[in-house]
């Protein structure tokens, strides 16, 4: 269902940058599933080993925590894209279809200066663990580089956004 919204979006009248810009969501989307296997299939492993053998896999633990914030984190812009994200719309129901397009024009505006100020703040933080050398507790894992993804999918949340809100305002104004 979300992948027709997107398609009808692509089909319309994009641009090679908005074209680039909805092949990255997906393509971010299509990461977060792979880690999420990638996690499945650790904590079995883990699992199973510690159950059959009494040897877990060191570490499980951390990495399911840095795996779940990554993947989390990748597939928002998609899941923005295909409007997908959970709508409250007890309030909205009674308004007129402009009124709530315009509304939601402003969530997506709101959507993509929150999205950019989370990218701004992981950047820094990125730099200062990596610069200071921060590793989980257990296997070392340097947490930097569960950061790095995340500041380009909160980046790329922010643009979906973006992409969003025009596209309602075009509609606005056909």
């Amino acid at each position: 269902m979300a992948d027709v919204i997107v398609n009808e979006v692509q089909s319309q009248y994009l641009g090679p940058a908005d074209r680039l810009l909805v092949g990255t969501c997906k393509a971010f989307a299509v990461g977060a599933g792979v880690l999420l296997i990638l996690m499945a299939a650790m904590s079995l492993a883990s699992i199973v080993g510690r159950t059959f053998l009494g040897k877990p896999i060191l570490g499980d633990y951390e990495l399911v925590q840095v795996m779940c914030a990554v993947a989390v984190s990748m597939s928002l812009p998609y899941c923005q894209l295909a409007r997908g994200h959970v709508i409250v719309d007890f309030f909205t129901t009674r308004m007129s279809p402009p009124l709530v397009r315009a509304l939601d024009v402003f969530a997506c505006f709101l959507l993509a200066v929150i999205a950019f100020v989370v990218a701004w703040r992981l950047a820094i933080s990125t730099v200062d663990l990596a610069r200071n050398g921060d590793a989980s507790m257990l296997i070392g894992f340097p947490t930097w580089v569960a950061y790095a993804p995340m500041v380009l999918s909160f980046l790329l949340l922010g643009l979906a956004a973006l992409f969003v809100a025009r596209e309602d305002l075009r509609k606005f104004f056909e």
